[in-house]
């Protein structure tokens, strides 16, 4: 059995791991001159490859029954057993992370994986771009020559629409279009927000952070580090609002920051200090937050206890849009559902999967991205 892989992200890898395992011949092609671009660049910010917790739990996170139920199909106590067997040890981190042991980078990781792949006979061919597929054949570019190579099986792990410098800049769209294949059009997720907020206060404080505050909008509540860029807002607590924020642009982002202490305990607080300055200094309320109260606040509100307890607890941002695509994370939206059955096939296309961020789901930082994407190759590898 010939299967063909396109593209060299953490989903086609893995895909690439179980179809060899299986049995099959296997062949990778990538567009970009190395492997998993993308992954590299993921584990710049703090490398965990999945998150801790229960099945029920960790499913949870995810946009989609369908996304959930591939997840518990190769599962996060899964995923820390595979890495173990290619040598990769792994550790929970304070907040529920896994990372890898300290000392071992994205970059000996991926090393590592490609070694064992070609070690079982795994090939791989670069600067490989697909220019077309039908049911048992692919039409690949590399360099300046076009050959068509047939397959038993093909694996699509073309990635989605962020982070373009890596590879992952969704020019197949196009192509499925052209075959009927439903797409949902990308959104950016994990994205910061840009706000409603004076441009002289977000010049000033840009790159403030505010810590240990719990951030709402709507029904959607999150606690975590929030910070303040030239634009409007970012951090985990944010992007975890993303789809909330998505749903009613029109509601304003709400941060508590003194999720410990009720509006009554403030006032207190502040009727005991000599004056309102000292008394929020006292709260060790961010300076950001004093700067806005003494500068865009009626002298009126300013000294008032009970005005500044409600804005300590309830301070509103009016979020305006999301930041381009191409800065944010990840993507939501992708090849339909519709279009794939239970093992990740093209309904149409029986012998062609699609893997990774090319599918439709959504999940926030903190290991889930990375969960899904080896799930999606492991289950789409299983029946090959």
């Amino acid at each position: 059995m010939k299967t063909i892989i396109i593209g060299a992200g953490p989903a086609s890898l893995m895909a690439a791991t179980q179809a060899v395992k299986n049995g099959n011949e296997v062949i990778v092609f990538e567009k970009m001159k190395t492997a998993g671009r993308k992954f590299l660049v993921a584990g710049d910010g703090g490398f965990n490859l999945t998150h801790e917790g229960s099945l029920d739990d960790f499913s949870s996170y995810y946009s989609h029954p369908q996304i959930a139920n591939i997840i518990r199909q190769f599962t996060n106590d899964d995923l820390v057993a595979w890495l173990k067997e290619i040598e990769i040890d792994t550790y929970v981190g304070s907040s529920g992370k896994i990372f890898p042991v300290k000392g071992i980078k994205p970059a000996f990781i991926l090393k590592t994986w490609l070694n064992a792949l070609k070690n079982k006979g795994v090939k791989f061919v670069f600067n490989a771009t697909l220019l077309d597929f039908s049911s048992d054949e692919v039409v690949i570019k590399t360099n300046t020559v076009i050959e068509k190579y047939r397959f038993d099986h093909l694996v699509l792990g073309l990635g989605a629409a962020s982070w373009p410098k890596t590879g992952s800049d969704a020019t197949w769209v196009s192509l499925f279009k052209t075959k009927q294949i439903e797409v949902i059009p990308f959104q950016p997720s994990n994205a910061g927000i840009n706000c409603l907020l004076p441009a002289e206060f977000l010049q000033k404080f840009q790159g403030e952070v505010f810590k240990n505050v719990i951030v709402s909008h709507q029904t959607s509540t999150r606690k975590g580090e929030v910070v303040l860029t030239n634009y409007g807002v970012e951090g985990a607590p944010i992007y975890y609002l993303n789809p909330s924020i998505r749903s009613n642009i029109s509601v304003p982002i709400v941060i508590d920051f003194k999720p410990d202490f009720s509006e009554n305990e403030i006032v207190a607080i502040l009727k005991n200090a000599a004056n309102i300055s000292e008394g929020l200094k006292k709260l060790k309320i961010p300076n950001p937050i004093i700067f806005w109260c003494k500068s865009y606040l009626t002298k009126e509100n300013y000294t008032s206890t009970h005005y500044i307890s409600k804005l300590i607890k309830s301070f509103l941002i009016k979020p305006i849009s999301f930041r381009p695509i191409e800065e944010a994370i990840s993507c939501c939206g992708g090849v339909s559902w519709n279009e794939l059955n239970e093992n990740l096939r093209l309904i149409n296309y029986p012998k062609i999967s699609v893997v990774g961020e090319m599918i439709d789901w959504d999940a926030p930082t903190g290991g889930y991205l990375l969960q899904a994407c080896f799930s999606t190759g492991f289950v789409a590898a299983q029946p090959i």
